[in-house]
């Protein structure tokens, strides 16, 4: 099993670091190979550019984006731990997202996707309550962004974990946390590509299927 980890916090001793040296030693336990992309330590440039777009028809693409393309392709699971910022992500995993899943990656002209099968984990910390990110709708804002991404890509399962409070709970309750993110990636292994929560039924994927049938 090989496994990509893109991970987007700046602070090294952030519950979201905990998480990923968690979920990185856990996955190793249970035989994975496994490539961390921590995004600020790779000092990755998440503004797209002129030179992103000129891609599209060069077919050169920038240097890290196509190092970043051939771990996507390599792994067979993605797992994105992130906070939650202003109801979205962080700067620097949007930018990757912008880069990197590229629309001829994604699908090609003709009609091939590039990651179709994969599996997506998603593990964000938010320092709100459940309550609020529930009826501030940044809740239903974090499932659309999961949905439309993994989606549009054809990925098998596309699965997301919220952990709410963080900065007020008790240090046991934190550690509760970290076996949950184990139990959450567990499902990786646990269950087989489609058995997972996906997106095949959502409504931007089958408002997608319905569009590509008129064209």
């Amino acid at each position: 099993m090989n496994i990509s980890i893109l991970y987007g916090h700046p602070y090294d001793k952030s519950f979201n670091k905990a998480i990923l040296q968690q979920v990185t030693a856990h996955l190793e336990l249970r035989g994975a190979a496994v490539k961390v992309k921590d995004l600020i330590q790779l000092s990755f440039d998440p503004v797209l550019e002129l030179k992103d777009l000129e891609a599209k028809f060069t077919k050169v693409l920038p240097e890290d984006v196509a190092k970043e393309q051939g771990d996507l392709l390599w792994a067979d699971a993605l797992i994105i731990i992130s906070p939650v910022w202003w109801g979205g992500f962080p700067a620097v995993i949007k930018g990757y997202i912008d880069r990197v899943f590229t629309t001829a990656l994604v699908r090609s002209a003709e009609g091939v996707y590039g990651l179709e099968g994969k599996r997506a984990y998603s593990i964000f910390t938010t320092g709100s309550s459940e309550d609020y990110i529930r009826t501030s709708r940044q809740k239903d804002m974090l499932y659309a962004a999961n949905d439309n991404l993994f989606g549009f890509a054809k990925f098998a399962d596309a699965e997301l974990k919220l952990l709410y409070s963080v900065p007020r709970v008790t240090p046991e309750e934190r550690q509760a946390m970290l076996l949950e993110v184990n139990q959450f990636v567990d499902r990786i292994f646990d269950l087989k590509p489609g058995e997972g929560e996906s997106t095949k039924d959502s409504p931007s994927h089958l408002a997608l299927v319905e569009d590509l049938a008129k064209h």
